[in-house]
């Protein structure tokens, strides 16, 4: 222990041992060749970590900077090693030189330890050549994705534009077919049979449905096309829509109660009918011989509103909860419809940025959830 202490309080003192020049036999030329070497290995040993220390706080995200700092120190330190052999030739601080040693077979040690610790995950980085090739294949996938983008938006459009001509172009003998029929059935209303009556009601009544179906549809493809985004009032949009559905309401004894809806961008048009297809909804599928209740309500999230419409209809079986938006599946034929009333309301969600979905018991009822964005 006396040792150490008289170690530390000698380390700069040189008077023990005489200067480098005087042990041994140099020549000038031999003596500043050392010097010389020493001191341009510690001027890059002293540069290196200073570019290194630009390189990891100047670019905070390089991988493994723990070791770039730790290898920053083992080389400043072993420089550190070289200037002191060569003031040794004036400056014998062998106590100083011995430390400074020590210190460096410290940290390169602790740079050893450190390089076998991450060597794992060193040899998952990939080098320039690999990244380039990878680079190379996201390109060409990025560009074959925006291909079938585009492949697939101008299919999308082509069947917009058939469902829409056909749709429309069907009408026209529905109409026809229809109008004949109440023909037949007015001139002939004396004298036909029952059943040739029953008959016409048949041909009557799967008219209507075509049309009704022809018409969802229309209203299905023309959803995205020709959009104008607006400032809409949703208090006053429902209130729209009751107005309109007044007589039905009153019809099937239902009570609609709304909290205070925001004010948002969107297409006004389209979220009139998600409003009325959803409450429309409620009330087709109430339960018989009870009062229905409806309960209208929002939350306001950071990016979004999550409306809720809530009822105390018959409910849907869990297996169908997604099942109900796809367009044509009908759960219950016995009650009126075409299978396409919900799945315009995902379409219409869709085209603000929204989700819908429902949480249902059978027997107790629905809440119909969907989401419109605040950024359109």
């Amino acid at each position: 222990m006396k040792q150490v202490i008289d170690f530390f309080e000698k380390l700069f003192l040189a008077d023990s041992w005489p200067p480098r020049w005087y042990c041994g036999e140099w020549t000038s030329f031999h003596g500043w060749l050392y010097i010389c070497s020493d001191l341009a290995i510690w001027l890059a040993y002293f540069a290196i970590p200073i570019l290194l220390i630009k390189f990891v706080t100047q670019k905070r995200d390089v991988p493994l900077p723990s070791v770039f700092w730790l290898f920053g120190a083992f080389i400043l330190l072993c420089g550190l090693t070289h200037a002191m052999d060569a003031s040794m030739f004036w400056w014998p601080a062998y106590r100083l030189n011995g430390l400074i040693r020590f210190i460096t077979a410290c940290v390169s040690w602790l740079t050893v330890l450190a390089l076998i610790k991450i060597l794992p995950q060193a040899f998952t980085l990939k080098t320039t050549k690999e990244l380039e090739v990878e680079i190379a294949a996201r390109k060409e996938a990025e560009k074959k994705l925006n291909q079938y983008t585009a492949e697939l938006e101008d299919k999308n459009k082509e069947l917009e534009q058939f469902a829409y001509v056909a749709s429309h172009d069907l009408q026209e003998p529905l109409r026809t077919i229809s109008n004949y029929v109440g023909l037949i059935d007015e001139k002939l209303s004396e004298t036909i049979d029952q059943e040739t009556e029953r008959h016409l009601q048949f041909i009557v009544s799967a008219t209507a449905k075509m049309q009704n179906l022809i018409r969802d549809l229309l209203e299905l493809s023309r959803i995205g096309k020709d959009v104008v985004m607006t400032t809409v009032d949703c208090n006053q949009l429902l209130a729209s829509v009751l107005s309109e559905m007044q007589v039905t309401i009153e019809e099937s004894h239902t009570s609609i109660i709304s909290a205070v809806l925001p004010t948002l961008r969107g297409n006004e048009t389209a979220l009139k009918q998600l409003f009325q297809n959803l409450i429309s909804n409620a009330i087709k599928f109430r339960k018989k011989n009870e009062p229905l209740h409806i309960h209208v309500s929002v939350e306001e999230k950071e990016s979004e509103y999550l409306f809720a419409i809530k009822d105390n209809g018959i409910g849907i079986e869990e297996q169908h909860k997604e099942k109900i938006f796809i367009i044509f599946q009908r759960l219950h034929s016995e009650y009126p419809g075409t299978g396409i009333g919900l799945a315009t309301c995902q379409k219409i969600v869709a085209l603000h940025n929204g989700k819908i979905a429902v949480e249902s018991k059978v027997g107790e009822g629905s809440v119909f959830y969907f989401s419109l964005s605040k950024k359109i």
